[in-house]
């Protein structure tokens, strides 16, 4: 396609009026445009004056230069162009719950609004419509905000492979529902196990002391425990069916036990050095959806207990460790976060812990026992 360079436009009096065309190649399209621009009235300058207006303009606008053209000659590059890239070179090098997940949620909820869509055309006002077209279709917060970051990645992975900055936008992101997250407390979590029979009884005991994710216990092999060190080593994790590495490379790590839980396992394995701690009635590994819903839930169910799922002992030990003074950067080895902010977020109050620590924190007790400083007055 022919594409003009050195232009000067064109000018001409229209009534009083000096109006000005030149040609505007636009990214992507074929056809450019001629706008028409005024450029003032004919009392107050001549056509030379116009003339060196109009090319005030045209430089502004940087036509002239090579760099634009070399623009406009380049093919646009569309989201769908970057997220098939993605797709091929990024997604396969992430856990595998992700791989199943984020595709369909791109070809769900992202590509059909940004597909075509040239990725600079993007902007903060393009993203918020995008939003509300997703709050339209009834879809939770949490799931827009997941899709908000995919799409965030991968243009900025994009950005990164072609050594640019990653782009800022300010979306209007739905507020998320300030739920707690249900946690079992010790005497909730003894009533389960004291419940629970067979290997689950074990399971839930070992969740319940450890914090580790299913996944990770439904990976443990009878060889990653140390009785004698009262360490379980967690090396892998369950994720649908198959054996994959942990959520994190924090994930990696080794948990110690106490000597009781120490001795249930024991007991629990049998002297058996190999295979799944939990093996399923197949030998395969158990399925968290499985456990819950066929073990967990009709125990709660039946203890009258609020249901929680195996994420529950995770975050019940956490907040026993943060609540008995354990240091906090043990709790994140042990726990295996990788921040902890994170930590954080996974540690509970009862209300009993709570009322009791106010009491014991009264400034009146305190004075009284003199077990804090108190000022004396002049």
């Amino acid at each position: 396609m022919l594409r003009r360079s050195g232009q000067s436009g064109s000018v001409r009096l229209v009534g009083k009026k000096w109006y000005g065309r030149y040609w505007r190649d636009v990214p992507g399209k074929e056809k450019r445009e001629q706008p028409l621009v005024i450029l003032g009235q004919k009392s107050l300058m001549t056509k030379p004056e116009a003339r060196r207006k109009l090319m005030e303009i045209i430089e502004a606008e940087g036509i002239n230069k090579p760099q634009h053209l070399e623009k406009v000659l380049k093919p646009a590059v569309t989201f769908d162009s970057i997220a098939d890239a993605w797709e091929s070179k990024s997604l396969p090098l992430l856990h595998d719950s992700s791989r199943a997940i984020t595709p369909s949620r791109l070809r769900n909820h992202v590509r059909p609004f940004f597909g075509n869509m040239p990725i600079e055309d993007i902007r903060t006002g393009t993203v918020n419509d995008w939003i509300r077209s997703l709050a339209a279709k009834k879809l939770k917060p949490k799931t827009i905000h997941n899709v908000w970051k995919d799409f965030r990645a991968i243009v900025n992975w994009h950005r990164k492979q072609m050594d640019e900055r990653k782009v800022t936008w300010y979306p209007d992101l739905p507020a998320l529902p300030d739920e707690e997250q249900r946690w079992f407390t010790p005497e909730e979590t003894s009533r389960i196990v004291g419940a629970a029979t067979g290997q689950f009884k074990v399971l839930f005991h070992l969740a319940a002391s450890t914090g580790c994710r299913a996944g990770e216990l439904f990976g443990l092999h009878a060889d990653d425990v140390d009785f004698k060190g009262r360490i379980i080593k967690i090396v892998r994790s369950v994720w649908n069916g198959r054996e994959v590495p942990t959520k994190t490379r924090t994930g990696y790590r080794e948990v110690f036990i106490d000597s009781e839980t120490a001795s249930v396992l024991k007991a629990h394995l049998g002297g058996r050095t190999t295979g799944l701690v939990f093996p399923s009635k197949t030998g395969s590994p158990l399925h968290d959806r499985d456990v819950v819903r066929r073990v967990l839930y009709p125990l709660c169910d039946s203890l009258k207990i609020e249901r929680g799922g195996m994420h529950a002992f995770r975050h019940g030990r956490v907040s026993l460790m943060r609540i008995n003074g354990a240091p906090e950067d043990l709790v994140k080895r042990q726990i295996g976060h990788s921040s902890l902010r994170t930590t954080s977020g996974y540690t509970h109050f009862s209300k009993n812990f709570q009322m009791e620590l106010a009491e014991k924190l009264s400034w009146t007790q305190c004075a009284k026992s003199d077990s804090l400083p108190v000022a004396v007055s002049s």
